[in-house]
Formats: structure tokens, sequence, C-alpha cells
């Protein structure tokens, strides 16, 4: 037992040394200590092993340190400015080497599922993505063969087992590792073993790997999370695709974690007398903005409505499409105003294709939410749209991976994650 709690120790403290100079790169070894509470011995030791095992390398002396040295001897500065310099280096003592992350070392393989087709994502844990592919699906190949066989061909030509650390499949599904299903899927899994038996046939299938499952919306909100900065504790990402979900952030851990299985904000009703969803229930948020269900807000367009059409019209001056945006950020104001009161974020943002419906779309969610809401919950809340793109969920994917699964001090092979 003691044994064990000193590797998930020093495995803490290894990712809590690499995320830092994942998110300060250059960061020098005093740095890493001052920054993390580690004794500058233990940073100097893990850092070492770290750099042996070719995740991080020094990158040589600091910027600052280089150009006191460039001062101390330039023949031009008067003595007294160089006497300054020289001491300052004399007292800075041992010149600080900057960190960097090692690139090309390591890889996250991730494979995002679609209804036509597999999004390939290689990422190399520095966060640069190394290859992006997409394979055609035809309706009755299995997802699980076209990845095994894309893997195959990898492992063949141009990454060894070792620099793969780890795969993830991300789903358009909730997840349940409980009970070991996906469900409320926008993809057919029947050739998969179905969302009963998708886990256990994925598990056949890569057994010298480590595996983990992810919901597609979670990975975007972590994404958003790592890569654009978010301070915020307590924040919210709503996601338009071909459903509606969302992933909480509740005291800057994601909620049930990447499994999306905790939270149905797509299945918030904000019509009783709407129409009939697949849920059971009646005007769901997903029923009324979707964006598939446009043609029936506005019958009278004889164009293919899409959000993007619809903003574009709006921007400049069509009455109907911004009486139509208007009545979408009513409705869509009244299930956030639900979500404010259950959970109170500091932050919404809005992901996915929801963006294409500009920034009118925008600003009538928020005089809404003013008009309509629990005001000093309300106040203080910030609402923006997200800033990443398309393949953010995949970068999300690997970076969540790392942080939540990834164990530097054990042996990864045939395990496997859900959520």
């Amino acid at each position: 037992m003691k044994l064990v709690n000193q590797q998930l120790i020093k495995n803490t403290n290894l990712k809590l040394l690499y995320n830092s100079v994942f998110h300060n790169r250059g960061i020098s070894r005093a740095d890493l200590a001052r920054q993390t509470g580690l004794s500058r011995t233990a940073v100097s030791a893990l850092v070492d092993e770290l750099a042996e095992a070719g995740f991080v390398r020094d990158a040589g002396s600091s910027a600052g340190w280089e150009e006191m040295q460039r001062m101390a001897g330039c023949a031009n500065l008067s003595s007294a400015v160089a006497e300054n310099a020289s001491g300052a280096r004399r007292k800075a003592g041992r010149k600080p080497n900057s960190l960097e992350l090692c690139s090309g070392n390591y890889y996250v393989l991730v494979f995002g599922w679609e209804t036509d087709s597999v999004q390939v994502h290689l990422a190399d844990i520095s966060g640069a993505v190394s290859r992006h592919e997409e394979i055609g699906k035809g309706s009755s190949d299995s997802y699980i063969q076209l990845c095994r066989t894309w893997l195959d061909g990898l492992l063949a030509s141009t990454v060894t087992r070792r620099q793969l650390l780890g795969i993830c499949f991300v789903l358009p599904a909730m997840l349940d590792p409980t009970e070991r299903t996906a469900f409320s899927t926008t993809v057919s899994l029947e050739y998969d073993g179905g969302g009963e038996g998708v886990f256990s046939r994925l598990q056949e299938a890569f057994p010298e790997h480590a595996v983990a499952v992810l919901n597609d919306t979670a990975c975007a909100a972590y994404a958003e999370k790592v890569y654009t900065g978010v301070t915020e504790k307590d924040f919210a990402f709503i996601r338009f695709d071909r459903g509606i979900g969302a992933a909480l952030f509740i005291q800057d851990r994601l909620l049930g974690d990447a499994c999306a299985s905790h939270t149905q904000f797509g299945h918030f009703s904000i019509s009783p007398d709407g129409p009939p969803c697949a849920c059971g229930n009646r005007g769901c948020l997903e029923m009324l903005l979707r964006e598939d269900r446009l043609p029936e807000r506005l019958p009278q367009k004889n164009i293919p409505l899409t959000y993007e059409s619809l903003g574009q019209s709006a921007l400049y001056g069509d009455t109907a499409s911004m009486q139509t945006i208007r009545d979408m950020a009513f409705e869509f104001s009244l299930a956030l105003a639900n979500l404010v009161c259950l959970v109170h974020p500091s932050l919404i943002v809005l992901g996915g294709r929801i963006r294409r419906l500009g920034p009118f779309f925008l600003e009538e969610v928020r005089r809404a939410l003013t008009e309509h809401s629990f005001h000093k919950m309300t106040d203080t809340l910030r609402l923006r749209y997200s800033i990443l793109d398309s393949n953010a969920c995949y970068n999300g994917a690997m970076k969540y991976f790392f942080d939540r699964h990834y164990q530097f001090t054990a042996n990864m092979e045939h395990t496997f994650f859900i959520g």
C-alpha cells in the first residue's frame, strides 16, 4: 500500500510539472518550484526523469540571463553598469535554463465517430497536430474495424507502440460507465455491438493500448478550458451539433467526467405544448432549436435554411429572419435561466454550429436573460461564443486523456476508460 501511495504521489507531481511546462513554455526549474510548491531538489530530480524519458528538454539558458551576460560583456557600457550586471550575474549563480516540451516523441491518437466518417487526429502531447485525416464510412462499415485498420497502418509506417500513449474514441453519445452502455447517440452503432456492446468490442479490438471512450461535447468543453485560458471555476459549455449537449465545470471539475450522462441540457422542456421528443417529453430544446428545424420556423423561405444563412439574412436587415432569431434567443434563454438557477456558472460558452447565427443572436440571448431571469444570478454572468475551430474536441480529448488517465508511473497497456 505504501508503494502504491508513493507511486500515486510521484505521478501527481510529474503530471503537475509537465502541465506547468505545457502552460509556461520556457519556465525555469526555480520557477517551477515556486509555482508548484515542490522543493527545488524534488523538482530537479523529477524534471531530470521527465527529460530522460523524452517528455521535456532543457532548452538552454533563459533570455533574461543571456541579456545580462550581453550587458556585462558589452564594451561600450560604463564600468559601473558592467560591474552591476556582472554582480547580478554572480548573485544569480548558475544560469537558469528554460524547459520546453519535447515534440515528436509521444502521441495520443483520437478517432472521432461521425455519421458518414471517422475523423483521425494524431496529436503530439505538446499540443501540436501531427496528422489529421478523414476516413469515409459506408452504411454497413464498422467504426471499430475502420479505426483498427488505420492504426495498423500507422504503427507499420510512422509511430511505434511505445510512442503511442493512448487512443481516444470520441462519440456523439451519452456514456454510462457503470452499465457500460452508450445511449442517446446520433450515429448508428449497429455494426459495432450497439450501445450495449460497443465498449466490449473496443476493448477486444485494441487490447495492447490504453483506450478511452469520451463524449464529444465534454472534450470540446475541455479544449475550451485548456486552450482559451478559462479561469472561471464554474462555467458551462453548450454545443450545438447534430443535437444540443452541455458540459459543466463545477469548482474546476468536469461534472460526470467526459461522459455527458450527468447533463441532459438538450432535453430541457421550454414548451410543454411543443412537439413530442424521442425522450418522451414535449417541447425539448433540441426539438425547437436544432438546425434542421429551421424550415418549420420560416416555411415561406424557398431556400435551404441553416444557422449561417439565417444569421446572414438577419445581419442584412431581413425582418422575418431577425424576428425568428429573437424568438429562438428567447426560447434558448428560458433553458439558460433554468441552468443558471441550478448551477450558477460565471461563464457560459456557446460552441458548435450555433456560432453561425452571428452576433445578433448572442445579443438577443443576453437581452432576454436580462429581462426574464433571476437578476442576482445573471448580472455577473458572461456569455460568449467559442473561439476554437471544429477540431477542438479532438485536441481536448488528447489533453483530457493525458491529464485524467495517463500515468507516468504505471504500465498503461490493457487499460480501458469510459469518460
